[in-house]
């Protein structure tokens, strides 16, 4: 891995939960070089964008998982998002030399079974991971991510 001084792989939900846009404009707006951010989402998702996601994970100093309701027909939780924040926190655990893992997890709109399913992935990590970066807002992360990046 090459991974770059600083750069976030904005990871996590994605359907028509567009929480990157605002995240991005605020660390922007504190003082956070757009350059240091990557946003996996693109309109034509193809090969090239494929490769792109590839490279920036490849490269990143840190990984941001946001783990929140997609608000798609019959999904309200992103359930390949927290698979891909744990294998993160596992891939990352006592390695200096890779990207340190960020997760959120954000409830809102979630509801009934999905949200116990929601709740008790976020307890289950943190007890497995007890110094992680496990936020349970976006505004927490983004105050660390902030101090991370500035």
């Amino acid at each position: 891995m090459t991974t770059q001084t600083k750069l976030v792989f904005l990871g996590g939900t994605c359907g028509k939960n567009n929480w990157r846009k605002p995240l991005i404009d605020k660390l922007v707006s504190r003082g956070v070089s757009a350059d240091c951010l990557f946003n996996p989402v693109v309109d034509d998702w193809n090969e090239a964008a494929r490769e792109a996601e590839e490279r920036a994970k490849e490269n990143a100093s840190h990984m941001l998982f946001y783990i929140a309701n997609p608000y798609l027909e019959g999904s309200t939780l992103s359930a390949y998002s927290m698979v891909e924040a744990t294998m993160s926190l596992y891939d990352s655990m006592g390695f200096d030399t890779l990207p340190s893992t960020i997760v959120v997890f954000d409830s809102t709109d979630i509801e009934g079974h999905s949200l116990k399913a929601f709740n008790q992935v976020e307890k289950v990590l943190r007890k497995r991971f007890p110094n992680a970066m496990i936020f349970g807002s976006l505004e927490e992360a983004t105050d660390k991510l902030v101090d991370l990046l500035k």
